[in-house]
């Protein structure tokens, strides 16, 4: 079968190799849809390390081609999606129910191989059936919807409350749609104009360059949570100084740099930071899917750009430059 390899730092190849081995408990897809997400752009650009040559790839749409032996609620024809991270079950983490964090998992496109190719596998516990109601580009976008959902949930944001969005990438852009639906007033923050209207289109009451006067602006406009999407490390900084007294900051973005605090304001003005780590599973799948199919989210609104999958490596040239929205692949 055709796969897109990365074989090594901005370097793809579209290639032969061998289809997908079934095993009992396996499905197999053929990929319909593909998002580019962060990760994948960290690998193309050679900022993680993968062993070459490589399958990226887990944001996933496809249709069931083969499914295992010990496999009976899916049948071939079937439109799926993957829940692309999958826990050991067995270790401290895993039974206290925070497989998100399980240090022996194994995540698609990242220590297995991905989806960029004609078929794929996945283990059927993580498959997804995806009703009628839900198109096919919503589909493909639930995944980071409910990286986004996981992270609004733990923050205990509700209706009527305020809160901050500091990132308007793909992440920060999905909570907003989702907060503003559920009835959460959201002040989104970005340096590129374009993705503050997206913010404003997604629902966002105000939007705008995080600036010296951030924090009070929070302050006036009684933000109870700030949320860090952008995954920069200055961002972190700014979450931490500026959250007004009492708020609670969730770090859901992902910088490697060091970032520098002031642990006795923290301490003292009773400002709670937590982490937020892709999901919980099944709950949080199970949940999203059932918010899109119900008509009340639309995470499909935030993709900006599709390519072909023979245009696969010029996708992810887009995303690397962090100006477009989310962007799909299209395998068929």
């Amino acid at each position: 079968m055709k796969a897109a390899l990365l074989t090594g730092p901005e370097e793809i190849r579209i290639d032969e190799i061998d289809e997908p081995r079934l095993s009992p408990n396996d499905v197999v897809f053929r990929p319909k849809i593909i998002g580019i997400c962060g990760t994948d752009i960290s690998f193309y650009f050679g900022h993680r390390k993968v062993p070459y040559p490589f399958v990226l790839g887990h944001e996933v749409l496809g249709t069931v081609t083969g499914v295992g032996k010990a496999v009976d609620k899916f049948s071939v024809g079937q439109r799926v999606i993957v829940e692309p991270n999958y826990p050991c079950g067995s270790c401290r983490l895993c039974a206290a129910g925070r497989g998100a964090v399980c240090a022996d998992k194994l995540s698609m496109g990242v220590n297995v191989p991905g989806c960029f190719s004609e078929f794929a596998i996945a283990p059927a516990e993580f498959v997804w059936s995806i009703p009628d109601s839900i198109s096919d580009p919503d589909a493909a976008t639930i995944e980071p919807l409910a990286v986004s959902m996981h992270g609004l949930m733990q923050s205990g944001a509700k209706n009527g409350d305020t809160i901050a969005v500091l990132g308007c990438g793909v992440v920060g852009l999905l909570l907003i749609h989702a907060a503003s639906t559920l009835g959460i007033r959201v002040i989104a923050h970005d340096r590129i104009g374009s993705k503050l209207e997206m913010a404003r289109d997604l629902g966002a009451a105000v939007a705008g360059e995080a600036d010296g006067g951030t924090g009070g602006l929070w302050e006036k406009e009684n933000v109870t949570t700030v949320f860090e999407c952008a995954g920069a490390s200055g961002t972190v900084e700014l979450a931490l100084a500026a959250a007004p007294r009492g708020a609670r900051v969730i770090l859901l973005g992902l910088p490697a740099d060091p970032a520098e605090f002031v642990p006795m304001r923290l301490v003292r003005e009773g400002i709670n930071v937590y982490t937020s780590m892709i999901y919980d599973h099944p709950a949080d799948f199970a949940g999203t899917i059932e918010l899109v199919a119900a008509g009340k989210l639309h995470p499909s609104r935030v993709v900006t750009d599709t390519f072909s999958f023979e245009s696969v490596a010029r996708a992810l040239e887009l995303a690397g430059t962090g100006i477009s929205g989310k962007i799909h692949v299209m395998m068929e």
